[in-house]
């Protein structure tokens, strides 16, 4: 009874570090552990600047900056995989794409706490805190994302964090603040101008940084 209680209690160590071994190495080598990614959160962006009038782009609300450029911007990452490629950003042949949970957060995003005069310059602890309060189901992957800080139209520049996370237990793996400049034409294209050269910082520079770490 004793032999048949001990193999049990082997095989449940056993599978605990099985279900919880994803880590930050399985992002730089050939690994069994998929990559997921869960989007682009702008549940906790600020507006910086007046985007009542964007350019030629029009009069446009808070409320619809929320309700249609959140999803818009989240989708074209999945309608241009060409140019917004996260395979090459981060030198995977796969990457599975479930942005369900952060589009319907980013819906939920409180109209009147969108705007604001200057950059919340979030912190590792603000990320976790974000992160927590996910709505994931636990699984055998790595989850990576953009969280948005701000989008400042005066200083023409947007902040976003990039993490890496372990979706059995939302343990970040991988984080880092980056800035983006914003170029194109019209407000849609224009900000995610600075998503475009976020990920082509990340693809030549910080992908190197965080293999060495």
């Amino acid at each position: 009874m004793k032999k048949k209680f001990l193999g049990f209690l082997l095989f449940c160590i056993g599978f605990t570090n099985i279900v919880f071994s994803q880590s930050k190495s399985d992002l730089f080598k050939k690994s069994a552990v998929p990559i997921v990614w869960l989007g682009i959160d702008f549940s906790h962006v600020k507006l910086i600047g007046d985007f009542s009038h964007f350019f030629n782009a029009g009069e446009k609300s808070t409320n619809e900056i929320r309700d249609l450029y959140f999803t818009e911007w989240n989708q074209l990452i999945l309608s241009e995989p060409t140019k917004y490629n996260l395979e090459g950003m981060l030198r995977k042949d796969v990457i599975q794409m479930d942005i369900e949970m952060i589009e319907k957060l980013n819906l939920t995003t409180p109209l009147e706490n969108l705007e604001a005069s200057n950059t919340p310059k979030y912190n590792l602890d603000s990320i976790k805190r974000f992160v927590s309060a996910y709505n994931i189901a636990s699984a055998e992957k790595i989850g990576i994302a953009f969280i948005a800080e701000s989008l400042n139209k005066n200083k023409k520049e947007a902040y976003f964090h990039f993490i890496a996370i372990n979706l059995n237990n939302k343990e970040i793996l991988v984080h880092e603040r980056l800035r983006g400049e914003p170029a194109g034409f019209g407000l849609r294209n224009y900000w995610a101008g600075s998503i475009y050269r976020i990920m082509k910082d990340i693809e030549k520079i910080y992908y190197k940084k965080w293999k060495k770490e």
